[in-house]
């Protein structure tokens, strides 16, 4: 499973609070990609190849808000998937979109100020 998730670009987005900066870090020799955000920081745009993802955090109220979409941009036969866990542990989920061309939207809010999302071929 863990093999399984790696496979393909993965993207991590982290809402730190209200102010901060964003990063960006990759890893030689891995498609590892990952990004560090803080509640209204610019839109998150992970591409790979067969998906791509598009997303933005706000956070009011004491909740976080995730809206975006995902995007199968290959006809491998494969879908391209976010999915990741909010800040407390719970799940946020799977996005799916799947054949090639089909893009999803989402709009997701949980208690709290942090998320972790990642874009994935599978």
């Amino acid at each position: 499973m863990v093999k399984k998730a790696m496979a393909g670009l993965i993207l991590a987005a982290a809402a730190m609070g209200v102010a901060g900066t964003a990063s960006a870090t990759t890893t030689t020799g891995s498609d590892v990609f990952v990004v560090q955000g803080s509640c209204g920081d610019k839109p998150k745009n992970p591409v790979t190849t067969g998906g791509e993802a598009a997303w933005t955090i706000t956070c009011g109220g004491g909740k976080i808000r995730v809206q975006g979409w995902v995007k199968d941009t290959k006809a491998d036969g494969k879908a391209a998937e976010v999915y990741g866990s909010w800040g407390d542990g719970a799940n946020f989920g799977t996005v799916h979109a799947a054949p090639a061309g089909t893009r999803v939207d989402f709009n997701k809010q949980h208690a709290g100020t942090s998320v972790y999302l990642y874009l994935r071929v599978v």
